[in-house]
Parts: structure tokens; C-alpha cells; sequence
């Protein structure tokens, strides 16, 4: 089970229990949360032959939360940890404290394997290898494409199915690694599409990325953003992902992806970034699909 696996835990699921919860410092018994978080239309569908109303939606999303750390009982009461309530004010605070504490379980190997989150990092390695250039369908199976790339292993990104797959973009928009555009229309007919886009995820590392530092070699700031995000080039996550595919190009040829080289351009474009190449230093290639522009340095400019 995981936040891939489990169609009930997106991320608005989970933080309405985590804000519920903070608004609670003694805590709250499970059946009264239940019954306030699940709607009665919901409660009175799957039930037993003794008429016992039922549902996964609150128990599958609660399990998750449990796992990933954001909720404990304590005497019978659920709650959340004190070190997720502390420092925090008004919804964009919880909502910020709430993304941290996921970053910080699902970008670690130990604290995502013990969360039963591995496959997340190796499913958000593999769509970072597609190009920003080219949508993939929200509604198109991936099973067939990822067996081709990975081989058998791709059971490991945990998206073998179509449901899994939605509920991981869900994620990696949450987490500001995807942009999803259209909608699902009245008709039935699905017209949204996906686009690896990591802008956000890695503007909102760019000051630990920096600490102290105004400029850094490229190689330094791909491994410093791995050590942040290993599903980037050179991190842990995306050399299983390299391995699988037989390709490893930033290793190779000190190449970057499409999806990595596009955000960092854009970020160039926003000015929170300067791209730089200088002829006595060491150049990493950035792909911008139509073009290709190597670079040696790059240099914070602002803040947000």
C-alpha cells in the first residue's frame, strides 16, 4: 500500500485530515473524525447484509496518513505529531508544513522505504525522463510504454494500472513536478494531459540548493539538488531508473534531460536564476528540445 497504490489518498484528502486534526491539540476519537470527514451520502453505499454502513474512503486515507507520519493516537485519540504543529499560522502555513513533512519522508530512502513509499521515487524518475515537449495522456493506460522502457522491472514504479498512475500525477503535481492541463468534459471524454514540469520543486529548494553560496558550478548544484531530490540527474533514484533503461546520459555525456534543462531555463527566464558558460570551466549539455546550450555556472538571483 502507498499514496501510488491507494486510490483514496490524494493529497486534499490527506491534508483535510492533517488540518482537522491541528485544529484539535487534544486530539479527536476516530469515529468522530470519521463522521465528520465522510459525507453520509458516502456512508450509506457498500452496505453489509446487517445493514452496517461502510466505506474505504476514510480508513484507506487515514491508514496512509498513519504511515507517512502525519498522524499518531495517542490514549485512544488520533493526532498529529508535535513537530507538525509547531510554527505553523493560517491554512498556507499547515498546507506548507504538511508538503515539508512529505518531502522530507518520500525524498528519503530509509524514512520512504520504512513508509512503504519506495516506488514513488522510482515512478517520479521515470516521468522526469519524458519530455515537457511532448503531453502524455492523463488517461492513457502506461503499463504498455513502461515494460517497453523498463523491462519487467517497471512493477517496481509501482504504475501498473491506469487508476495508479492518476493518483501518482495527483502527486507529482502536489509536489510541483507536473503540470496538468483541459479537463474531464460531460461528455466522458478526457482531455487533459500531463507535462513533466519540476519549475516549482526546484525553485522552492534553490535556497537550500545555495545555503551560503551566490554561485556554484552546474555539477555542484545537480548534486546538491539531488542530495534535496534524488530523481533528478545523478541522484539515487534516477541511476535505478538510468540503469533500467540501459541509458544513462547526464553520467555519459553530462546531459541533462529535457524536463531538467527546460525548468531551469524557464527559471533563467524568471529571473531567479543566471545560466552561465565559461570557457575554462567544465559545461553540462541542457537540452531545450529545439536547441541544446552548455553551461558551466549557475547563479541565484532572487528570491520569490
Amino acid at each position: 500500500m502507498s499514496i501510488i497504490t491507494i486510490a483514496q489518498a490524494v493529497p486534499s484528502r490527506l491534508f483535510s485530515i492533517y488540518a482537522a486534526l491541528y485544529e484539535s491539540s487534544a486530539g479527536e476519537l476516530k469515529d468522530r473524525l470519521e463522521a465528520c470527514a465522510t459525507p453520509p451520502s458516502l456512508r450509506t453505499r457498500g452496505g453489509d447484509e446487517d445493514g452496517e454502513l461502510v466505506t474505504t474512503l476514510f480508513k484507506n486515507t487515514l491508514t496512509e496518513a498513519r504511515r507517512l507520519g502525519l498522524v499518531e493516537e495517542v490514549e485512544e485519540r488520533l493526532r498529529i505529531p508535535n513537530d507538525l504543529r509547531s510554527s505553523v499560522q493560517g491554512v498556507v502555513g499547515r498546507e506548507t508544513k504538511f508538503r515539508d513533512h512529505l518531502l522530507k519522508v518520500l525524498f528519503n530512502t530509509v524514512l520512504a522505504e520504512d513508509a512503504q513509499q519506495s516506488g514513488f521515487m522510482l515512478a517520479l524518475s521515470w516521468f522526469l525522463t519524458n519530455s515537457p515537449l511532448i503531453p502524455l495522456g492523463f488517461s492513457t493506460p502506461p503499463q504498455n510504454q513502461l515494460e517497453k522502457q523498463l523491462g519487467m522491472q517497471y512493477s517496481r514504479t509501482e504504475l501498473t494500472s491506469l487508476s495508479r498512475y492518476q493518483n501518482f500525477l495527483y502527486w507529482a503535481r502536489f509536489l510541483g513536478f507536473a503540470t496538468i492541463v483541459g479537463r474531464d468534459n460531460e461528455d466522458g471524454k478526457d482531455t487533459r494531459w500531463v507535462f513533466p514540469d519540476p519549475l516549482v520543486a526546484i525553485d522552492s529548494a534553490l535556497l537550500k540548493v545555495f545555503s551560503d553560496d551566490s554561485e556554484l558550478s552546474v555539477e555542484v548544484f545537480m548534486v546538491r539538488l539531488c542530495n534535496i531530490y534524488p530523481v533528478f540527474e545523478g541522484g539515487t533514484a534516477r541511476q535505478e531508473i538510468d540503469s533500467m533503461l540501459g541509458v544513462s546520459p547526464y553520467v555519459d555525456d553530462r546531459k541533462l534531460s529535457q524536463s531538467t534543462s527546460v525548468a531551469l531555463q524557464r527559471l533563467q527566464d524568471r529571473q531567479r536564476l543566471n545560466l552561465v558558460s565559461r570557457s575554462d570551466a567544465p559545461m553540462v549539455i541542457f537540452d531545450l528540445g529545439t536547441s541544446e546550450r552548455r553551461v558551466s555556472h549557475v547563479i541565484m538571483r532572487g528570491q520569490a
